[in-house]
């Protein structure tokens, strides 16, 4: 992540981005770096982790390698930490809503930008393979063919899956609002959770944890509940020391890869499943290792709150012309030798990240087309500007100020990932 660290500045970014090594004293504040710092962190593991796809020979091969099974592992916490930060935002919003306002507004900021980028990707996969004569509509197959592009390919298969998810977990929370602090509710939560983990090994159910429709929803309370009691965790957090920390992620890092190689020998579906017990606890470990944060850990150029869910709609897209430029960029064959294999990934996720951000800032920079990432009108999104500059104040400001923090509604605590 070092190349984007550097300070640079484009146009029409109206934001003021929290410099990257800011310190905030203030407890108030803490929770909006907190919620940040595991947005970015998370997008970067998400596309870093899908960016490992587009290396040709890994299609090959029947069993991934040890290497492959630990840079994966290390980028897995990122769907669970969305779900927790998501979760966060949720149980600090939630008392200003109703339930059906609160769920409209997810809706027409979260589900509509979702819709065109996914039909966009579907497009683009039917496309090429219309162009490339691999399918014909007049066959009698077309409608499977469609069926299996546009869900099996193109939903469960990609990233995309997790808004419709998110959703389904924000309505199941928003069922039971009024027991939601009760931490029975969250422990039969966490039971269906458990439930999907042995799935991994029963096989009762489809395995992948795309297809695990209430698999989360344990995660977006979990993170709701730690909103309610942000202090007491806080002051819990810093009783424990660094070293120590870091000790438990290392250690959930080695028996999550022994979980996956025990998953590959045993033939499973999908070996790396998010939702496999020890990557569970390996995801809550970094959530908490961040929460520890008292810096800002994004670079200056990445508006967290604004750019994160253009980022999760578009990689998709950016990943798949990737898949088509490496051949350009060198042979295929090199691709296959151990210097072309360690310059792939680097390679996907620079051009990935950075051409989505790109993107992103453009279509943000458009009063007209700014809602497809994520942001409101032209009026709602001045007045969110203004809030978001008065909260990267209160973050720069120390304790003895005494300013409140101004806050808006985020509008997307995303994204997933896959």
């Amino acid at each position: 992540m070092g190349l984007f660290t550097g300070a640079i500045r484009f146009p029409g970014n109206h934001a003021q981005p929290v410099a990257a090594h800011t310190a905030v004293s203030n407890p108030s504040d803490a929770n909006h770096l907190f919620a940040n710092n595991v947005r970015f962190l998370s997008m970067a593991a998400v596309i870093a982790e899908h960016a490992i796809s587009v290396y040709p020979k890994l299609h090959h091969l029947d069993a991934p390698p040890l290497a492959m099974l630990c840079l994966v592992q290390l980028l897995k916490f990122g769907t669970i930490a969305f779900f927790l930060v998501a979760g966060f935002l949720f149980g600090e919003r939630i008392d200003q809503y109703s339930s059906l306002q609160y769920y409209g507004r997810r809706l027409k900021n979260v589900l509509l930008p979702w819709v065109v980028w996914y039909v966009c990707y579907c497009g683009l996969r039917i496309g090429t393979d219309v162009v490339h004569g691999l399918v014909s509509f007049h066959s009698p197959g077309a409608f499977r063919y469609l069926f299996a592009e546009c869900v099996s390919g193109g939903l469960l298969g990609t990233p995309y899956w997790f808004v419709p998810n998110l959703l389904i977990a924000l309505a199941v929370l928003l069922i039971f609002r009024r027991v939601l602090r009760d931490v029975r509710v969250g422990a039969a939560f966490a039971v269906v959770s458990l439930l999907y983990a042995a799935n991994i090994y029963g096989q009762w159910i489809p395995v992948q944890h795309s297809r695990a429709v209430l698999g989360f929803v344990f995660y977006l309370w979990l993170g709701a509940w730690a909103s309610w009691h942000f202090a007491t965790v806080n002051k819990w957090l810093a009783r424990i020391p660094a070293v120590v920390m870091l000790s438990l992620i290392a250690l959930a890092i080695v028996l999550a890869i022994g979980e996956a190689k025990m998953l590959v020998s045993l033939q499973s579906a999908d070996p790396m499943n998010t939702l496999r017990i020890t990557n569970q606890v390996f995801s809550v470990l970094v959530v908490l290792a961040i929460m520890k944060l008292r810096h800002a850990a994004w670079p200056r150029f990445v508006d967290v709150r604004r750019h994160t869910f253009g980022l999760y709609l578009t990689h998709p897209i950016g990943l798949a012309a990737i898949k088509q430029l490496l051949p350009v960029i060198a042979a295929a064959a090199f691709w296959g030798t151990p210097i072309g294999a360690a310059l792939s990934l680097p390679i996907a996720f620079i051009i990935t990240y950075g051409g989505c951000l790109l993107v992103v800032r453009t279509l943000l920079a458009c009063p007209w087309l700014r809602w497809t990432v994520g942001l409101a009108g032209a009026k709602d999104s001045a007045t969110a500007r203004r809030a978001h500059q008065g909260e990267n104040l209160a973050i720069r400001r120390p304790l003895s100020s005494g300013l409140p923090l101004e806050t808006t509604e985020t509008l997307v605590p995303l994204s997933p990932l896959r």
